[in-house]
């Protein structure tokens, strides 16, 4: 059985190859999810911990244990995040099938609440939101010349 080669022009270049090695090992790859991570605090706290341990190990517990919660609470914020981003598609995608304003009025106040609370959103999650609020706005503003 012949191994199938893609061609060659499929390929990522050698220019490309060395690009993503970079972003890789700057830890740059993938999507990182809609908040910001928490990989330098945690390996900060690790390096801390070891530091501790030399004088005493309870030291070291309760930098573990705070890079225990960083972690569960990013995965937190995280889930709500998607769930919200879910909830904020899914509206929207209502909206067009149903023309129900109720839809507009969700969108807005959502994209509002995420702006307001979440802080801890990347910026190109805020451009989505705020994207999100500006087209409910401009239904509405346009539902309103209407008169609907």
């Amino acid at each position: 059985m012949m191994a199938i080669i893609p061609r060659k022009e499929d390929r990522p270049s050698k220019e490309e190859r060395r690009t993503a090695a970079a972003e890789w090992v700057r830890g740059e790859y993938g999507h990182g999810g809609y908040t910001y991570g928490v990989s330098k605090l945690v390996t900060g706290l690790m390096v801390l911990g070891g530091v501790l341990y030399l004088v005493t190990p309870w030291a070291m517990v309760v930098c573990l244990a705070v890079a225990i919660m960083s972690m569960l609470g990013r995965r937190m914020l995280e889930r709500q995040a998607t769930g919200d981003f879910s909830d904020l598609a899914e509206a929207k995608k209502q909206y067009n099938r149903t023309h129900n304003g109720e839809y507009l009025d969700f969108v807005e106040a959502r994209s509002k609440q995420m702006l307001r609370d979440n802080k801890a959103l990347r910026p190109e999650s805020k451009k989505v939101v705020s994207e999100y609020l500006d087209w409910a706005e401009r239904r509405q503003a346009g539902n309103a010349r209407k008169g609907r």
